[in-house]
């Protein structure tokens, strides 16, 4: 098994190299929107989180099928799928902010942070082999 997930690693080094690009972007877009959307708009940050996942959504879905995974096919279908796997994102990273924010009052910084962490796998293998999947 360890072989296996090595082998896997190794053959997908540079799309996860990418993939990891393209989410440190999208933390910087996210965080940054984030702070703009609570500290200068004065939105709750259960709002904002739903608002500023919006454009994150876009960013990531162009960048990753072209530049990340390099499909070339005709994106109705990723379109799709991929929205299904943003729409559990959504959902989840919409309650991690309220259970953690605003239940537990942990900051909200630290609460998007962990939960764009926790993600990051999941999201990398439904990329690849769901999402964007050639064949």
């Amino acid at each position: 098994m360890l072989k296996k997930l090595k082998l896997y690693i190794h053959s997908s080094k540079y799309q996860i190299l990418r993939f990891l690009a393209v989410g440190v972007t999208s933390l910087f877009i996210d965080i940054g929107l984030l702070i703009f959307l609570i500290e200068r708009i004065n939105f709750r940050p259960v709002v904002a989180v739903a608002t500023n996942q919006l454009l994150v959504i876009l960013y990531n879905f162009i960048v990753n099928k072209y530049w990340s995974f390099s499909s070339k096919k005709i994106p109705f279908r990723q379109l799709i799928r991929y929205l299904i796997l943003v729409a559990f994102n959504y959902v989840t990273s919409i309650t991690f902010m309220y259970i953690f924010n605003d239940i537990f009052h942990i900051k909200y910084t630290l609460v998007r942070l962990s939960t764009i962490a926790t993600l990051f796998i999941f999201n990398f293998i439904c990329y690849k082999h769901w999402v964007y999947k050639e064949t």
